[in-house]
């Protein structure tokens, strides 16, 4: 009896954190893919637009281990409610929001509520052990793609009917629908939380030496791969800017590609999930990173002569390789970590957000000298060179075990 409520437990978590997870991303995905061009709008340089995206990302990785910490303490769909929240606190504020300081401000806040949400999110997911945690992650990576089906469509029409701030707004509703739905339904799960004996030193204690552990060996090898390819998506950060201002793209074809681009990902990804029901996640991340930068190279080096189809194509199979590379990386830490899922769901939160951020600060200064094109060689470039000196360092790691 006890195992099936086990089973019925991880059932429900996972659904509830799937779901909520796909409403908090359909509310910020109403605007997210069209953000740059809302700040270039506010007459944003493409240096300052990196930095945006640093003030995003960055709080996400720095706020992870406290996040964490608050997680094992109390339960963590409290502090997922609570992220949830303060997404609908940003909508509200880029409205209303027009002094500089405050807007920068409210893009902490944004990934501040991000740490807690995704972290916390983790530690739900790790709260049970899951028999094939591939495609528990594959799950939880995967629903914000289904918000892709329909939210950027809904966004466009939004933004072109009523400008961003009819996005925004929009946006505002469903956070609070997430919200409302997170406490609901994921608090009424029992999830064993911390003795009240564990401080928060004690905590960031164990989370350095999870990070110990996560360097280590093979599992060091997929982390770097995976960093690799968070990096590069930082660098692509920049590609809708890149349709407008180097392919001449209106911003009405920007918006529509989009759209329709995400539309088509959400049926391909319910089918690679399918297909890769794979036990080993650490091949996952190293076929993903291959096909990852081997597609940013391509992209990059034919992007002028490129149409419609050919780049969504590209942009397709980039984003695959991705999606593989990084849900095999979380499933890699549940395993390893398994007996620690504050620890885990921390560290699992700050290479997310710190690789993308880093890619985002250095696009920005980069694409001054390099230009959109090499700057997109360049990602892929970084990501095939992990694949290869983790190959190099594993077949080195077994030549000194034999």
């Amino acid at each position: 009896m006890g195992s099936e409520n086990k089973n019925n437990n991880k059932l429900h978590i996972i659904r509830g954190v799937t779901i909520t997870h796909f409403l908090l991303m359909f509310g910020y995905k109403l605007f997210s893919l069209y953000f740059p061009l809302f700040l270039v709008a506010r007459n944003f340089t493409l240096p300052q637009v990196g930095w945006t995206y640093l003030l995003i990302y960055l709080p996400i990785a720095l706020f992870a281990p406290v996040a964490g910490y608050a997680s094992r303490k109390t339960h963590p769909a409290a502090i997922m409610t609570l992220g949830v929240l303060g997404y609908a606190a940003y909508g509200l504020g880029m409205i209303f929001i027009t002094e500089p300081g405050q807007f920068f401000l409210w893009q902490v806040l944004l990934g501040i509520s991000a740490s807690f949400f995704f972290t916390a999110s983790r530690v739900m997911l790790m709260s049970f052990p899951m028999a094939n945690s591939e495609r528990g992650f594959s799950w939880f990576y995967n629903a914000p793609l289904w918000a892709d089906a329909l939210a950027p469509f809904l966004g466009a029409l939004l933004i072109l009917a009523g400008g961003f701030p009819a996005a925004f707004m929009s946006s505002v509703i469903i956070q609070a629908v997430a919200a409302v739905y997170c406490a609901a339904v994921l608090l009424k799960i029992p999830v064993v939380v911390a003795k009240k004996g564990l401080s928060f030193r004690i905590f960031f204690s164990g989370w350095l030496n999870g990070a110990r552990i996560v360097f280590k060996g093979d599992l060091g090898f997929s982390v770097l791969i995976s960093f690799a390819v968070l990096l590069s998506g930082g660098f692509f950060t920049f590609f809708i800017l890149f349709l407008k201002d180097v392919l001449a793209w209106s911003r009405n074809a920007v918006i529509f590609y989009s759209a329709a681009s995400s539309a088509f990902f959400v049926l391909a990804y319910v089918v690679l999930i399918r297909r890769r029901q794979l036990d080993d996640p650490e091949k996952n991340v190293r076929e993903g990173g291959l096909v990852a930068g081997i597609f940013a190279i391509l992209f990059g080096v034919f992007a002028p002569m490129l149409n419609f189809g050919s780049i969504f194509a590209f942009d397709f199979f980039r984003g695959t390789g991705s999606f593989l590379c990084n849900s095999g990386r979380s499933a890699l830490l549940n395993r390893r970590l398994r007996g620690s899922p504050g620890e885990a769901g921390a560290l699992d939160t700050v290479f997310s957000p710190l690789g993308v951020a880093l890619g985002s600060l250095l696009g920005g200064v980069l694409i001054g000298p390099l230009g959109y094109r090499w700057l997109f060689v360049l990602a892929g470039v970084l990501i095939i060179g992990s694949v290869m000196l983790a190959d190099l360092a594993k077949k080195k790691t077994k030549k000194a075990d034999e």
